[in-house]
């Protein structure tokens, strides 16, 4: 059922998709995951100083044995955003976010024994400043706060995390008309985490490094962006740095409304 499910998104994306929604981190347990992800970017305010980004995304999963993306669904999201653009390069967003994220282990049969999955709760804040040249790299700071939760809504592990993102992030027009252009970003991750088991939180510190790459295109009409990309999730874990990778399909409806 969940290769079917996985098989249809990949064709609906196949048809639409876009790229600027970037993977989520999975972790260090998998060796290649593929992202896809179906959003509404909509203005709110004739003016379009007020924005709505909407989108729902899930992700394949593979082992760490091999690089089967279609083996196991790893999580699905769902993410609202508004945006407020106060200058015409500065902009301030607030958001909220559910995820779903199914546990799994090393060795087979992966799928964790006990709390199969955990539930997220996000809400985040960011504020970026771009550039009219576009190739410039925009800088955006995020800064979150997740609440963690397990199968029948107790405390996890790690039951809360406060987490900051610093993002560069370039678009670089292909064509004349710059309906064709990559998407070329740097995010460096740092947060602190909440154990159950101490009662205490973690020292803030470095967690990982996200490089992505995306071809993005517009139709002649502007109404849909259509990409595909890939990531790669440089992580700093108690084995040692861990690369994992990631290929994404997303597409994005524009002003529809």
């Amino acid at each position: 059922m969940m290769k079917r499910l996985i098989f249809l998104v990949f064709l609906l994306n196949g048809l639409f998709s876009s790229g600027q929604l970037t993977p989520p981190g999975l972790g260090s347990n998998s060796r290649l995951n593929l992202w896809f992800a179906i959003g509404l970017d909509q203005k709110l305010d004739s003016a379009g100083r007020f924005s709505s980004m909407t989108y729902f995304g899930l992700a394949g999963q593979s082992s760490v044995a091999n690089s089967n993306v279609f083996e196991r669904l790893g999580i699905f999201v769902l993410n609202e955003e508004v945006k407020f653009r106060f200058k015409p390069t500065w902009s301030v967003s607030l958001a909220a976010s559910y995820r779903h994220q199914n546990e799994f282990e090393k060795t087979y049969p992966y799928l964790a024994a006990e709390d199969q999955f955990k539930q997220e709760f996000r809400i985040y804040s960011r504020i970026t400043k771009s550039w009219k040249k576009k190739w410039i790299p925009s800088i955006a700071f995020r800064q979150e706060y997740r609440k963690f939760v397990d199968p029948e809504f107790r405390d996890w592990k790690i039951s809360a995390a406060f987490r900051s993102r610093l993002k560069f992030q370039s678009e670089i027009p292909l064509t004349a008309s710059k309906r064709l252009q990559a998407i070329i970003g740097c995010e460096f991750l740092f947060s602190t985490d909440f154990q159950e088991a101490t009662q205490k939180w973690q020292h803030f510190q470095y967690g990982e490094t996200r490089l992505s790459a995306v071809l993005a295109y517009q139709t002649k009409n502007r109404k849909i962006s259509y990409g595909l990309g890939y990531m790669n999730d440089l992580l700093h874990v108690p084995a040692g740095d861990k690369s994992v990778h990631y290929i994404s399909v997303s597409v994005i409806f524009k002003n529809i409304f």
